[in-house]
């Protein structure tokens, strides 16, 4: 009797662990105001905090111009109370889809996926008003231009755009050394027909070989152009996920197997 509560016990700790190791994410916080020279301005933030799930930033009624507004929504594992903190060996996807209207289209409104990491530096992959781009690039990640408006492909205020990222750390953990990659795609009408474009593994360059203690989400940027400009960045279709380990979810089902036989 020991010997059987004794493993399953221990099939119940492999299961535990199997199920921890992949984060369950379920809210998104609302960071708004991270650059705030406008703190005159009219904020409305709708946020479903779920996954997946949406948030619009919409933000206008500025007094003078110069500066930058900047919000952000960042995604959460317990409920929208704490953002995620990624480290720099956990693999993860993450996806939105985005329209950003605008005002004016100078001076720039930007919208996107960015990870705020602060040690190694923030990366973004984003679209832009004025030049028309869908561009990722910063804190050593790949960088890559899909579109701008001097190719014919830009990015046009007010129309949808799928962005999204895989992130793989390097072989035997990037924090032993080995590089990460990024795999970028996004689909846009004027980009390939409207066929989602995939770069595929692209490796990191920075020192560390990856982002490090970083969160992962979502944000909108502007500078007024007068008192009558806004911008309006809307997401939806936010999904984010971090792929289990296929070695835990080998012993988990080893471990239910092991008690299933037990029963019998």
């Amino acid at each position: 009797m020991r010997k059987l509560f004794a493993r399953m016990i221990g099939a119940g700790a492999v299961f535990a662990l199997a199920v921890a190791a992949q984060a369950q994410f379920n809210g998104i916080v609302a960071q708004p105001r991270v650059f705030n020279d406008h703190p005159e301005t009219t904020l409305t933030i709708t946020n479903s905090n779920s996954i997946p799930g949406s948030i619009t930033f919409d933000d206008r009624g500025a007094t003078s111009t110069g500066g930058a507004n900047r919000h952000d929504g960042v995604v959460s594992a317990d409920g929208g109370a704490t953002p995620y903190v990624f480290s720099i060996d956990t693999p993860f996807t993450f996806q939105a889809t985005l329209v950003l209207t605008d005002g004016s289209n100078s001076p720039r409104k930007e919208a996107g996926i960015r990870i705020n990491a602060p040690v190694t530096g923030d990366m973004l992959f984003l679209v832009n008003s004025d030049a028309g781009e869908i561009v990722t690039f910063g804190g050593g990640g790949p960088f890559h231009l899909f579109g701008n408006n001097g190719s014919g492909n830009g990015y046009v205020p007010g129309t949808p755009t799928t962005l999204g990222m895989k992130y793989v750390p390097g072989a035997g953990g990037t924090s032993q050394g080995n590089p990460a990659t990024m795999e970028y795609f996004a689909t846009y009408a004027s980009l390939n027909g409207g066929v989602t474009v995939d770069t595929g593994p692209l490796a990191w360059s920075n020192l560390e070989g990856g982002p490090t203690n970083f969160t992962v989400g979502v944000y909108g940027q502007w500078g007024p152009a007068n008192g009558a400009d806004f911008i309006n960045a809307a997401f939806t279709n936010i999904q984010a996920s971090v792929p289990e380990p296929a070695s835990l979810g080998a012993l988990a089902l080893a471990g239910m197997a092991m008690l299933s036989r037990r029963r019998k």
